[in-house]
């Protein structure tokens, strides 16, 4: 249950202020479906945490012992820099109608920001890629699903000052599980 618990609030938080969300919130508040949409965040999360899980059973053989967390303290130090230094991407004019393009978008989206990789990482790290991936999945959809539903409200929430918060935590957990990591997996 730790690799669950672990994975659904470190990628929560990484969500929280990342690029993904503005992207949903502008894309509700643009009049795309709200019913499509929460459809189109569920697949694509189910599917980028389950490719992920699948990734971290390919590497578990290859990534042992010490490495393993050092990986996700890697991956907590490149989920920092992703929100720290990657801006979010302008409100479309035009949004889209399609909820498979929709999909398409949120899952490349996912599946290679810094929740994808906080997915492998703690799948490799814990042991348990079905537990990491659905704490993983269940993470993205709540966080995302929010931001759907609170629409143009979500940009009236102190993003630059979120953002910074999200960094420092991040990168405090990365410097933790570098330090103390093998008595934590």
């Amino acid at each position: 249950m730790p690799a669950f618990l672990l994975t659904f609030l470190t990628v929560a938080l990484a969500m929280f202020a990342g690029r993904e969300a503005v992207r949903t919130a502008r894309l509700a508040a643009g009049g795309a479906p709200l019913g499509g949409l929460l459809l189109a965040i569920a697949g694509a999360a189910v599917l980028a945490s389950a490719f992920a899980a699948w990734l971290a059973g390919s590497l578990a053989n290859l990534v042992t012992g010490d490495y393993r967390s050092w990986f996700v303290a890697a991956a907590l130090a490149l989920a920092a820099l992703e929100v720290a230094l990657l801006s979010t991407a302008k409100t479309p004019r035009e949004p889209t109608a399609s909820i498979g393009a929709t999909a398409l978008v949120l899952l490349s989206g996912i599946a290679t920001d810094a929740s994808g990789l906080l997915i492998l990482s703690l799948a490799l790290a814990t042991g348990a890629p079905a537990l990491a991936a659905a704490g993983g999945a269940l993470a993205v959809i709540g966080v995302l699903g929010f931001a759907a539903i609170a629409g143009e409200d979500w940009e009236r929430m102190p993003r630059r000052a979120l953002r910074w918060l999200v960094v420092l935590a991040l990168t405090v957990g990365a410097g933790v599980v570098a330090l103390v990591g093998r008595a934590l997996f």
